[in-house]
């Protein structure tokens, strides 16, 4: 009825907002993410919606392809993928690259509803009646400490917590792209502007150009640019960097603030990329709960112990790898390998000085740091394989093309061509994933099943593991 008759009933327009807590001084209320609680049946109602607009929006192809925020198949790891390849293909090339990380201030409150129902006629979705009735005359408490606040009327903005929320966030962004000549990645409201080439001043005058029309566009839009949290870096190889004394990005009269490295989408990008700031925030993180973990050594089973590592240790091993960890050199994959270990001696119960081989983490249940980042890669890979990634995943994996001259067996015939490339390169996410998709045994390259595919690729590592480690023995 709610569809037909385009309105919404006051009742499911109500919302309770808790402010939950993200970083910095817990005195500031800009610190706090505004969380609505909305009633279940308007949930009900606006996952109907949401279906149908989603399936609107692909079928048609009409939201941003470098827009990784809140889609299916998209995330913050396929979108950190996409930035570093691209860094390290240009490194490799001897350019560098100047990124400008664009702090937007409260970007789903200020939404406009109006320009927001304009570009909805613009990508031809016709029921924007219904939308105005959704975003129009909402009203919302404020709970904090226990106590409710009077309530007070929304006039803009969507409400962050409901399923359609960041959806018709994505919609008004969505144009974002237009303001600008260079790469732009969007996660949401979480944007950087790419630009590469040889003479780190032209880019840097460049940034500056592209930064000031996307200011433009987001006061055009009624958005907000905070230029005291707005960053840039340059990245490129030890050798070139020190031939660069300054690199100054101006927007609005005002430098923007230069680092020599930048957190993005909970990543810390140094500006070599050598993955040493990852590393050691990595490290930090796994001592820290691992400590707090021993406190309790006498009352968890191996178990709970296995499962308290898997949430809240072995995530932080896990987390977008597949860009970081093919970048690292030897010496920092040891120290990843060291803290692992320590992980596995707790949940085995093991001294601290006990050896920690093939059969030690298998009892835990992990592979070495080194097969656990191969298997999440080689998971993006059948992905891409099977078309179901977004579609700059697959931009740079090209099959092997069939030879006239003879037939492709079937070990080769599911291979991907190797391409000659620089040493900043092989480090790339697209190179060392190829290479580990075509060791991969044919059987398990033809799996279609995805949850089979994870699980025979654990088997097979699990086995490469055992041997190198019995080679190892024969040999010692």
């Amino acid at each position: 009825m709610s569809i037909d008759t385009n309105t919404v009933p006051d009742e499911l327009k109500f919302a309770k907002v808790k402010p939950l807590y993200k970083k910095g001084s817990r005195l500031d209320t800009g610190n706090y993410r505004p969380v609505s609680i909305l009633p279940i049946v308007s949930k009900i109602l606006e996952r109907a919606i949401y279906e149908q607009l989603v399936k609107y929006l692909n079928k048609n192809n009409l939201l941003y392809e470098n827009q990784s925020g809140f889609r299916k198949a998209y995330s913050t790891d396929t979108c950190l993928i996409n930035l570093t390849d691209q860094i390290k293909i240009d490194m490799s090339n001897g350019k560098y690259v100047g990124m400008v990380m664009i702090d937007l201030q409260k970007a789903f409150d200020t939404v406009d509803h109006e320009i927001l129902c304009k570009k909805f006629k613009t990508m031809g979705i016709d029921s924007t009646e219904w939308f105005q009735a959704y975003l129009g005359e909402r009203q919302q408490v404020v709970e904090a400490n226990d106590t409710l606040s009077d309530a007070g009327i929304v006039n803009c903005g969507v409400p962050q917590g409901s399923i359609l929320g960041p959806l018709l966030f994505l919609c008004y962004i969505n144009d974002m792209p237009i303001s600008v000549k260079c790469k732009l990645l969007l996660y949401a409201d979480d944007s950087a502007l790419l630009i590469s080439g040889n003479d780190p001043k032209q880019i840097a005058d460049q940034l500056s150009k592209e930064l000031n029309s996307c200011r433009n566009w987001l006061i055009d839009n009624k958005l907000s640019l905070h230029i005291g949290k707005t960053e840039s870096i340059l990245f490129g190889t030890r050798y070139n960097l020190n031939k660069v004394n300054s690199f100054d990005v101006i927007c609005n009269n005002e430098i923007v603030k230069n680092v020599k490295s930048v957190k993005y989408l909970g990543l810390q990008l140094d500006e070599e990329l050598s993955g040493e700031t990852i590393v050691n925030e990595i490290i930090k993180k796994v001592n820290n709960r691992l400590r707090f973990l021993y406190r309790y050594k006498t009352i968890l089973t191996t178990k709970s112990r296995q499962t308290l590592c898997t949430a809240l240790i072995q995530c932080h091993f896990d987390y977008s790898c597949s860009s970081w960890f093919p970048g690292i050199n030897i010496g920092l994959t040891k120290k990843i390998q060291v803290a692992q270990n320590k992980m596995i001696r707790f949940i085995l119960k093991l001294g601290h000085m006990s050896h920690i081989g093939y059969k030690e983490r298998n009892k835990a249940g992990f592979l070495n740091v080194t097969d656990r980042v191969k298997q999440l890669k080689l998971g993006h890979v059948h992905k891409i394989v099977n078309k179901t990634c977004p579609s700059y995943m697959s931009s740079n994996f090209k099959f092997l093309n069939e030879n006239v001259n003879r037939t492709n067996t079937r070990s080769y015939q599911h291979n991907f061509f190797i391409p000659s490339i620089g040493s900043q390169g092989t480090k790339t996410f697209f190179y060392t994933a190829m290479k580990d998709w075509n060791s991969l045994p044919a059987n398990i390259k033809e799996i279609k099943n995805e949850d089979r595919f994870k699980e025979k690729v654990k088997e097979f590592l699990n086995k490469e593991a055992e041997k190198e480690e019995s080679k190892d023995f024969v040999a010692k």
